[in-house]
């Protein structure tokens, strides 16, 4: 049993470590107006054209984080940035299991578009939900790239040996903690946590711009959420090919090293069927942002051969 101290410190780090929010406010594409198709919570910005490519970001954040990594890939593919239900401005949606309601409205989306092997690509809290559109629907997804996340984000955030049950009730203290949060309080939260995780101060702006327009009570479930799931083995049923991106630069101060971040994601993603786990050592939590250009590569070189 954790100590009471312990469980603050972990939450507390866990708020550091996990709190991603973003951008500007989303126009979302109306795809979903089709005769016949049923409207998704989430907002969905469309571009480019291709094989599509479905790019979910990370609590607080709006699809806008991709806006450099769409850049990038939009001559090649079809990109959908989404923006989750309660999510930088995107109406909320009760339910006691949000995440599991966005993976069956997103398998719903991919199939009623007809986008064919899609790219799922997530970052963090983005990246559990596309873990786990490939274990509930794996005939959908084509590769899964994913982005400083794993199958148990508690053993990534704070412990890999913490108990599921432990993290759960981490993730309550966590929820209860932020459900109530006013906009200026986000905002103060975001101003501490945020260079822990983006390293140019314009991002940081942007980001914390954006964090105050989501809802506080769907991040706080959310979270809890997160701290309740662990697929580290269901992941044995994803059946297609998926890439791991892995930062760990940020928390050297926690006594992280290179190794010991690799064996972490390593077990992991222990039961995956076909992985690649690429550490990148300068970035912090939003590579997509720190290390645009590596982030790019490693999707340049994994996709080339999907």
């Amino acid at each position: 049993m954790l100590r009471v101290k312990k469980i603050t410190d972990f939450a507390g780090r866990t708020l550091v470590v996990l709190s991603i929010m973003i951008v500007c406010s989303l126009v979302s594409t109306s795809l979903w107006a089709q005769k016949g198709m049923a409207h998704p919570s989430f907002g969905v910005q469309k571009s480019g054209s291709g094989r599509p490519m479905i790019l979910i970001p990370g609590l607080f954040c709006s699809g806008h984080v991709w806006d450099e990594t769409v850049a990038h890939f939009k001559d090649q593919f079809t990109c959908y940035a989404i923006t989750l239900p309660g999510f930088a401005g995107q109406p909320p949606i009760t339910s006691d299991s949000v995440l599991t309601v966005v993976v069956r409205q997103l398998a719903d989306f991919i199939r009623q578009n007809k986008l064919e092997s899609p790219i799922i690509v997530g970052h963090s809290l983005g990246g559990s939900v596309a873990l786990q559109l490939g274990i509930m629907y794996p005939t959908i997804p084509g590769a899964l790239v994913i982005i400083s996340s794993a199958p148990y984000l508690p053993g990534l955030a704070m412990s890999p040996d913490i108990t599921v049950d432990s993290a759960a009730k981490i993730g309550i203290l966590i929820k209860n903690g932020m459900k109530n949060m006013t906009p200026a309080q986000i905002g103060q939260s975001q101003k501490y946590s945020l260079p822990m995780m983006i390293k140019d101060s314009a991002k940081i702006a942007l980001v914390m711009d954006m964090a105050v327009h989501s809802d506080a009570y769907t991040q706080g479930e959310v979270m809890a959420e997160l701290f309740r799931t662990d697929a580290r083995r269901d992941i044995k049923n994803i059946q297609c090919p998926v890439l791991v991106l892995a930062d760990w630069s940020s928390y050297k101060k926690y006594g992280a090293t290179r190794e010991s971040v690799m064996k972490n994601y390593t077990a992991q993603f222990g039961q995956a069927r076909r992985v690649t786990i690429a550490i990148n050592d300068s970035s912090y939590h939003f590579i997509m942002y720190d290390e645009p250009l590596w982030l790019q590569d490693q999707m340049d070189h994994f996709l080339a051969h999907q």
